[in-house]
């Protein structure tokens, strides 16, 4: 930002030139999520139940957009949320405030005659109202304080803040480059956005030979009641968390290990070794180590170890649940740990040797060297890693899947896997509660990105999004 009286460069953070000491007025913050979370709000209210059955609890009987007659209110409801988010995304706040009360208009007739057609003394409000009042009143607040914040001119001349143009006039200048990724925003609409329109059946009833049937939020009872998902979401945690503890440890020192190699061929023959099995599927992963800890003769682990005098019987490991979960954590260790050095050694490289001459000239002995420079140096990494790594905590299913039998079920059980045996493991499946099951994963991945992307605001100074 450069100052308006003497076009001096401003620090970010600076509220007077240091040059001439004019004082920066800056724009007012940011307040356009505030009217996309309301949008947001309103989309999932309009999932929800409008009314249900009050009487015998039984959560099973309601009535919402879903199941109304004319089922063109719920599209024509759920389109002019999106384009209350698009036109916030593009700074076209007055108008979302347009379309914010034309939905919040949509859900007040609709439910006007659910009511009529529906209501009766065994039934109550269900969850839509309160939940689409509060997104209303939040979406149409944050545009209106948008719009009144556009009217507050900052001190400091717009040109000298590079907001001069349009979103449409620099989407005209840099037309070129959208038309040539126009096959690319195609794909990931057809592919990544429209088939979201499938959360719905997270909501219904839906089993082979039948049509779905709305049930409001029974789904969800039906699966915070059951024994096994909360199982499932406990191992989903424990696994994924003490992995990403272990994994980033070692490929830490291993990266210190690396380093330290003075001999140029031996270190990268290390390297290629240790890198080859993070590009092995994990099929064949699971088939060479079920093959190695099998308790036949061709167990080699197995066979290792009497000979050691070790055991007196083979051990049971992949079909053992007391040491299922350490074998787990050790093939983890052995396939992606190579893969893991590859940021950590690339900022080592990037220590400067004068450091370690300095410190070697003071006396520091490896030990200390290492403690003093290299661990600091390599601290902002390892956080950044462990962050952009948190994130994706409940994105686990093909390790587990191919390791996984019925001896250890109860301590490897994950959530996908969860989702997969109700959806394929027999009988007759009810796709709408895996559809609740995988929303839930969804939500709960949502959030920890979330939390990820504060984290590193914090330590990096960029969000991971």
């Amino acid at each position: 930002m450069l100052c308006k009286a003497c076009n001096t460069d401003i620090p970010k953070k600076a509220k007077k030139c240091p040059k001439c000491g004019w004082t920066v007025r800056k724009d007012p913050k940011n307040i356009k999520p505030i009217a996309i979370a309301g949008a947001v709000i309103s989309f999932i209210g309009g999932l929800l139940p409008f009314i249900q059955d009050s009487t015998s609890r039984n959560y099973k009987v309601a009535y919402s957009f879903m199941n109304y007659d004319n089922k063109a209110m719920w599209y024509i409801f759920m389109l002019l949320l999106v384009a209350s988010v698009i036109l916030c995304a593009v700074k076209y706040e007055k108008f979302s405030i347009i379309t914010t009360v034309l939905a919040a208009v949509i859900f007040g007739i609709t439910y006007n005659n659910i009511c009529g057609q529906y209501g009766a003394p065994d039934m109550m409000v269900g969850l839509a109202m309160p939940v689409i009042i509060v997104g209303t009143v939040l979406g149409v607040a944050g545009c209106f304080l948008d719009v009144l914040k556009l009217k507050k001119k900052p001190e400091v001349d717009q040109r000298y803040l590079g907001n001069s143009r349009t979103v449409w006039q620099k989407m005209y200048i840099h037309r070129w480059f959208y038309v040539m990724a126009l096959p690319v925003i195609i794909f990931v609409i057809l592919f990544n956005y429209l088939p979201m329109a499938g959360l719905r059946y997270a909501f219904m009833s839906y089993k082979l030979g039948a049509d779905p049937s709305y049930v409001g939020i029974s789904q969800f009872l039906v699966m915070f009641s059951k024994k096994l998902f909360w199982q499932a979401f406990t191992n989903t945690l424990v696994i994924s968390i003490v992995k990403l503890i272990l994994n980033t440890f070692m490929a830490v020192i291993i990266s210190i290990l690396l380093n330290e190699m003075t001999n140029i061929v031996f270190k990268k023959s290390v390297q290629t070794i240790i890198y080859l099995p993070h590009f092995m599927s994990w099929v064949v992963v699971a088939s060479i180590f079920t093959m190695m800890l099998s308790r036949s003769e061709s167990g080699f682990i197995n066979q290792l170890l009497m000979k050691l005098h070790l055991t007196d019987a083979p051990l049971s490991f992949l079909d053992n649940s007391k040491r299922w979960r350490g074998v787990y954590y050790l093939i983890n260790i052995w396939k992606d740990t190579g893969w893991g050095t590859i940021l950590f050694l690339a900022t080592l490289s990037g220590i400067s040797p004068e450091l370690y001459e300095a410190a070697q000239i003071d006396g520091a002995n490896r030990f200390n060297r290492m403690r003093y420079i290299t661990l600091p140096a390599l601290a902002n990494t390892i956080i950044t890693v462990f962050i952009l790594n948190l994130a994706k905590v409940m994105n686990l299913f093909e390790s587990v899947f191919v390791l996984q039998n019925d001896a250890v079920i109860e301590v490897s059980d994950v959530i996908q896997t969860y989702v997969y045996r109700q959806s394929f493991g027999g009988g007759i499946p009810d796709y709408g509660y895996t559809t609740a099951v995988g929303l839930f994963r969804s939500i709960i991945s949502c959030v920890l990105v979330l939390l990820c992307n504060f984290a590193s605001k914090k330590v990096r100074g960029r969000g991971i999004v």
